[in-house]
């Protein structure tokens, strides 16, 4: 079972509604991590100041008064995709992606797209969930083993679905 990407155009859609660019260099509005309390934000921004641009959860309450059911990764995927999100931890991710993935001939490792994610996911310690969702729509790094629950969640519900229709 394949999942299929979205359109360009439905990319530019929302991207459009999101209507905003967000890049931490510039604006960081995010609390400290938990254990982690001394974070740099961006040069232009000052704690106590008011962001310039929508939440992930904000836009996503804007998109479900329209009609659109869209969880936050997948907005951030799409909006990173479309170029209007980018954080510290995007950026990290693409250029290992860009690294592992590009033709030994260019200095790169000649990795296929999901052998780079889960290398990227051994090397950042993260998971490979975590890395796919911070690299922009591609053809490959989905179906992998490592799901999110939701995912999972997801699936059991729309196979669920599809035997009862059966019936």
């Amino acid at each position: 079972m394949s999942r299929q990407e979205p359109s360009k155009e439905y990319i530019e859609y929302i991207c459009n509604l999101y209507g905003d660019i967000y890049d931490d260099r510039i604006e960081d509005c995010r609390p400290p991590a938990a254990g982690n309390d001394f974070r740099d934000p961006g040069e232009e921004w000052r704690p106590g100041q008011v962001a310039d641009h929508k939440s992930i959860v904000a836009f996503q309450r804007e998109l479900k008064a329209i009609g659109i059911n869209l969880s936050s990764s997948k907005i951030r995927k799409i909006l990173i995709t479309g170029g209007c999100w980018t954080t510290e931890r995007s950026r990290e991710i693409a250029d290992l992606f860009d690294l592992y993935t590009s033709p030994k001939v260019d200095g790169g490792y000649g990795l296929s797209e999901d052998l780079a994610a889960k290398k990227i996911a051994a090397e950042l310690e993260v998971s490979l969930v975590t890395v796919n969702v911070n690299l922009p729509y591609r053809n490959v790094v989905y179906n992998l083993e490592n799901r999110s629950k939701n995912a999972v969640r997801c699936a059991r519900y729309k196979e669920r679905k599809k035997k009862s229709e059966q019936k």
